[in-house]
């Protein structure tokens, strides 16, 4: 600029009585110039003699610095104050904007308008990137700083959030992990993520949905079959604004499962209850509770379950089932599946069915009979625990070794297990009846226990006596009535006498016949004056005892024993021997 015009000045005279007189200044123009940060000025005087006046510089502001937080809308800005030349009166802060490079006055400052301190916020700056620099002020002069390093305003950053899967598709119970990104221009993001199926929010079961490192994850099993349209929201945080994924299609299908059977009992007989068990599982990496049905199966044909239940219940079911016919089964179990778990078939259980033993039992309908009698033999074939079912085929009834020629009756098992035979024998004597059974393919052979069959002779009708005597001197008796029905016998004695006798067996016309094959006994009272009672016992195939009965008077009074033989039948026969 061109030095300023010296201004007219008028001289004044100096008081004479001094050898040096006092200047006179009169300033007439001062202008403060800034070369490479020093003032000067200049000035006129008028009067005369000498003198000085010291000038100094004012230098500018060091170490600007302008900070900014992520976010925020005010700029920090610290400046060191000049440490040599005079003292500046306070400070203007300019900030001008590096892409524009218009240039305003910050912090509330204007060239009237100073601060004293050493440091100001910048409040409410625009989004922009911006440098800083510091003006020091005194009188009017000023010198102004170097500019700061260029600071950014950003008070919102923009985010973008998307969402992977794990494992796409999935199947039913596998846990499936959603890790959502959330990005930014600059910086990485923190906060939370929610994700969401639809409009629902997903529960997670694992993972974090904070982020860290600019990733949230969720991990969860999913519960049923069909296709979830999942998305990752971040619920944004200073300065990072919200955002929100796409939605990413998760395809969760039916978990496959595997199925096992078991038998209670294998091998098995006819008739008896075999429960098979099915368990469903469902195999890796799903998961969840199959449900539904299970159907039990021999080769191709459905089992008719007689009990169980064919719905799961903590993933098994069950079918009892009672097979009627001896054979070797192949039996499965197919589950049915469901809208989550796909269906299986077990691996198949060779059910080995074996004959059920039998037990047979013979019955007589009499005890002992007659020769010539009819006797009916009944013979019962049941099955043996756990076997079951009725039993069919044929039964022989044996006496001995020796197979009986039934008269009447049948010989094949009724729909109750039960067969006859009516015989009847010629001969005394005692039999050992069997009957034995046959057998089929669905029960096993059996022979009952030996039933033993009295058979007597068929004259045989009452007790009659024999070998009579009367006080040691055999005498013939005076019987009447028919042996068996009302007979009795007399014979004199005199006083004191003793009456003896032999007791046997003879039929209706008294003739002496044998009774059976085994040694059978007869009973017998007396009467008179040493009263008594005992037994005798007649000898296999004898027609009378080998022992006596007696009965002895009283003086002139009648003595006379009573004998007693009841048949096996239920028949009883007596006869009476008096002395009189």
């Amino acid at each position: 600029m061109p030095a300023p015009t010296p201004p007219k000045t008028r001289a004044r005279r100096a008081a004479p009585s001094r050898g040096v007189r006092a200047l006179h200044v009169t300033v007439l123009l001062a202008v403060l110039m800034t070369v490479s940060g020093t003032a000067w000025a200049s000035w006129t005087v008028t009067g005369r003699g000498t003198g000085t006046a010291p000038t100094a510089t004012l230098t500018a502001p060091t170490s600007v610095t302008a900070t900014a937080a992520a976010g925020a809308t005010t700029v920090s800005v610290a400046w060191s104050a000049p440490t040599t030349g005079v003292a500046p009166t306070g400070y203007r802060i300019d900030r001008t904007d590096v892409g524009s490079a218009a240039t305003v006055a910050a912090c509330g400052t204007s060239p009237s308008s100073l601060l004293a301190t050493t440091s100001c916020n910048d409040a409410s700056v625009p989004d922009g990137s911006y440098r800083y620099t510091v003006v020091a002020v005194r009188s009017g002069w000023t010198a102004t700083s170097a500019s700061s390093a260029s600071v950014t305003v950003l008070a919102s950053v923009g985010t973008s959030t998307s969402v992977t899967s794990s494992a796409n598709p999935s199947v039913v119970g596998q846990s499936v992990t959603y890790t959502a990104t959330v990005s930014a221009a600059t910086g990485t993001p923190t906060g939370a993520v929610a994700f969401r199926d639809g409009g629902s929010a997903i529960t997670c079961a694992g993972g974090s949905q904070t982020l860290s490192s600019g990733t949230a994850t969720c991990t969860v099993p999913q519960a049923s079959a069909g296709t979830r349209s999942i998305t990752a929201a971040y619920a944004g945080s200073a300065p990072y604004a919200a955002s929100s994924s796409s939605s990413l299609s998760q395809v969760v299908a039916p978990a496959s499962t595997t199925t096992s059977l078991t038998s209670s009992a294998n091998p098995s007989a006819v008739g008896q209850p075999v429960t098979y068990t099915a368990s469903v599982s469902v195999s890796a990496p799903g998961g969840g509770a199959p449900s539904g049905t299970v159907t039990f199966k021999d080769g191709s044909t459905p089992l008719a379950c007689a009990g169980g239940t064919q719905t799961l219940g903590s993933g098994s079911a069950t079918c009892v089932v009672t097979h009627t016919a001896a054979l070797t089964r192949s039996v499965t179990a197919v589950y049915s599946g469901s809208a989550d778990h796909l269906t299986s078939t077990s691996p198949t259980v060779n059910q080995v069915v074996g004959p059920a033993a039998t037990t047979t039992t013979l019955t007589t309908s009499a005890q002992t009979v007659r020769s010539g009698q009819s006797v009916t033999y009944t013979a019962t074939v049941a099955a043996t625990v756990p076997g079951g079912g009725v039993p069919t085929g044929t039964v022989t009834f044996k006496d001995g070794s020796t197979v009986i020629s039934c008269s009447s009756g049948t010989q094949t098992l009724s729909a109750s297990g039960v067969a006859t035979c009516t015989t009847t024998f010629t001969t005394t004597g005692t039999r050992s009846v069997t009957a034995a059974y046959a057998g089929t393919t669905n029960h096993s052979a059996s022979t009952s226990a030996s039933l033993s069959q009295g058979v007597v002779n068929g004259q045989a009708a009452g007790l009659v006596f024999s070998n009579v005597t009367v006080g040691g001197t055999p005498v013939t008796p005076s019987c009447t009535g028919t042996a068996g029905s009302s007979y009795s016998c007399t014979v004199p004695g005199g006083n004191n006498a003793v009456v003896m006798a032999n007791v046997g067996f003879a039929s209706s016309t008294q003739a002496p016949v044998p009774y059976s094959g085994a040694t059978e006994s007869i009973g017998w009272t007396s009467s008179g004056k040493t009263a008594g009672a005992g037994t005798v016992t007649v000898a296999p195939n004898a027609t009378t005892s080998s022992a006596t009965v007696t009965a002895t008077k009283n003086g002139v009074n009648p003595a006379s024993v009573t004998v007693t033989f009841t048949e096996a039948g239920g028949s009883t026969w007596t006869a009476v021997l008096t002395v009189s």
